[in-house]
């Protein structure tokens, strides 16, 4: 599978998904990222809504349906649809 973004196609590895992630903080903090879910139960309602109905964003961005095994580029991209996912 390969997805839209570059950066989560790099997250192979446990160690790549904690890199990724604390990257995504940086980012956040210094301003180049923008967050529409600031508080920490608004990130995780919005991870899980997201997650709940990744099946659209599979079937028409991805262009297959979810894998049943998820890897640790899903994982990421969870966290990165969350930030913005309203």
């Amino acid at each position: 599978m390969s997805w839209p973004d570059a950066e989560l196609d790099a997250v192979v590895t446990r160690e790549d998904l904690a890199r990724y992630l604390m990257e995504l903080a940086v980012k956040i903090g210094d301003g180049r990222l923008s967050v529409e879910n600031s508080s920490t139960s608004a990130f995780l309602d919005s991870a899980g809504r997201w997650t709940k109905s990744m099946d659209g964003f599979f079937k028409n961005i991805m262009k297959e349906p979810v894998p049943d095994d998820p890897n640790w580029a899903m994982v990421a991209a969870i966290f990165r649809a969350a930030l913005v996912y309203e």
